[in-house]
């Protein structure tokens, strides 16, 4: 079972963390940079760490957003419609959702 800090940034901080994982959107191989893990977290925080992870990051960089919240399977796109950044994959699997988005500034 997982245990949440009740500072979200406090969680933020140590769950985005830069991984090794290869991921492929449209065929064409994306390495993941940077992890976000806000697994059991609801509407605002999924989208809110999410725009403080991408204010981090340089262009080029590939960031793993890991959600349950069903609310960001339209926040998240919708954000990322609204700026540059690339929504490269959105994967749905067991009420899991796994976002993968290049940094575009």
């Amino acid at each position: 079972m997982r245990t949440y800090q009740k500072n979200a940034w406090l969680v933020y901080q140590h769950r985005f963390t830069p991984v090794d994982t290869v991921m492929s959107s449209n065929e064409v191989p994306t390495k993941v940079t940077h992890h976000l893990d806000v697994l059991g977290f609801y509407c605002p925080v999924p989208l809110h760490e999410m725009k403080k992870g991408l204010d981090q990051l340089v262009t080029g960089d590939v960031m793993q957003v890991d959600a349950d919240d069903p609310e960001t399977l339209h926040d998240i796109p919708m954000y990322l419609g609204r700026t540059n950044h690339i929504l490269h994959d959105v994967i749905t699997s067991s009420g899991e959702f796994t976002f993968i988005i290049e940094v575009s500034k």
